[in-house]
């Protein structure tokens, strides 16, 4: 069970990381949308975008359940333990935070 929810997590975050800068999609460039177009439309580009953001994720989420279901592992006692080391891993982080320094320093 333990192995089956850190390659959620790994995939998740690869997930996550991967499609570029998720948290600002004002950010993406337009030139992988422009293969696919040949013509500016907005709301089209938009959502050939937002595809490009959901796809990892459903992915992600369909080969969990394919992976549950082989190995007849119940899927809530893996989310549980998803959350426990999704929590373990963020109170880790901040702990981290330090309140002094410069911003210069990060990464030190």
């Amino acid at each position: 069970d333990v192995g089956s929810a850190l390659v959620l997590l790994f995939l998740t975050n690869a997930a996550f990381f991967g499609t570029g800068n998720i948290a600002s999609v004002s950010s993406f460039e337009l030139r992988s949308v422009y293969r696919f177009m040949t013509t500016f439309e907005p709301f089209l580009m938009t959502a050939l975008l937002l595809f490009k953001m959901a796809l990892p994720f459903v992915l992600v989420s369909t080969t969990f359940g394919l992976v549950c279901e082989l190995n007849k592992v119940p899927r809530s006692a893996v989310l549980c333990i998803v959350l426990v080391l999704a929590d373990m891993m963020s109170v880790q982080f901040f702990f981290a935070v330090r309140s002094q320094g410069s911003w210069k320093e990060i990464g030190n």
